[in-house]
């Protein structure tokens, strides 16, 4: 064949036999160590995504926790509230301020006038 070389024809370069060409080693290994950084580049960003994902879900966590007891402390005040105003309305305490404070007295029947 003419394209086979010998041993002695190589003259310390590696040749490939049927091409007569020698191999492109030193561009493979740029190649792969190209591949290899850029796939060693990807698990550490997504390692590094990961966890900031999972402080993100414990720091939404401890918030969600705070506005759980706020919103609970918040529905007891306004009961407290609700139960205040219920207590200040109420129609005894009304009528023993006009009597004691005011002092206001019922009408007479005769005062009375009933519109319709």
């Amino acid at each position: 064949m003419k394209g086979e070389t010998s041993k002695g024809d190589n003259k310390g370069k590696e040749q490939i036999l049927w091409t007569g060409k020698t191999p492109k080693r030193k561009g493979l290994r740029i190649h792969l160590f190209l591949f290899f950084s850029l796939l060693l580049l990807l698990f550490i960003g997504g390692s590094l995504f990961y966890v900031w994902t999972r402080i993100q879900v414990i720091h939404l966590g401890y918030e969600i926790s705070i506005a759980l007891k706020e919103g609970k402390a918040l529905n007891e005040a306004n009961k407290r509230m609700r139960l205040e105003g219920a207590t200040l309305k109420s129609y005894a305490r009304i009528e023993k301020i006009a009597v004691e404070e005011l002092k206001m007295v019922k009408p007479k029947p005769d005062q009375v006038i009933v519109i319709r």
